[in-house]
């Protein structure tokens, strides 16, 4: 819990850099080349940031090297900060909370479409737009295939789920007649 405030704070603080110097996009691009070349690459480097025994300096050099030229002072010194009060490890979640904030500030909203399924273009662009309508703000929906629906969809966006899956149906119906009275039925023999 701690953590995920820690990381909060760090990505507010880029936030609001970012914000002051009109920068969003620039400082997104930038990050997205800091996930690339150091969480992402393959090359051992995150492991080398997060290993403890490994010296400040070296992991400040090995950033230098691996983001050469590609990020400016802003992000480069954000990292050595990191670096500097043994916060590397939270880089992740950094980069996922500024991610969050920035939607927020652009008025966009993940949202997730779960079917039986594949959900046809056309649908799932009338869908997209149905929820854009309903939230008042862009909506980037993902698809996701869960057979376990048998049919029908789930939309969760944010903290709201709308659940017209054909198992949710059968649930409500069950649920239904296991609490209705059949009163005035007589049981032919």
């Amino acid at each position: 819990m701690i953590e995920r405030t820690v990381s909060r704070r760090y990505a507010e603080a880029l936030i609001m850099i970012a914000a002051e110097n009109n920068s969003l996009a620039q400082m997104e691009k930038e990050l997205a080349i800091v996930r690339d070349e150091i969480l992402l690459s393959g090359t051992g480097l995150k492991e080398l940031l997060e290993d403890p025994r490994v010296l400040p300096e070296e992991k400040k050099k090995n950033i230098k090297n691996a983001v050469r030229n590609q990020v400016g002072p802003i992000i480069a010194n954000f990292l050595y900060l990191l670096v500097d009060k043994g916060r590397e490890e939270l880089l992740p979640d950094i980069l996922r909370e500024f991610g969050a904030y920035a939607d927020r500030l652009r008025n966009i909203v993940e949202a997730e479409v779960r079917s039986a399924v594949q959900i046809t273009d056309k649908d799932f662009r009338e869908l997209e737009q149905r929820l854009c309508k309903a939230a008042g703000k862009k909506v980037r929906l993902t698809r996701v295939i869960d057979t376990s629906l048998i049919g029908g969809l789930v939309v969760r966006m944010g903290d709201t789920v709308i659940d017209g899956s054909v198992v949710k149906r059968l649930a409500l119906l069950k649920k239904y007649l296991q609490q209705s009275r059949f009163q005035g039925m007589r049981v032919i023999k």
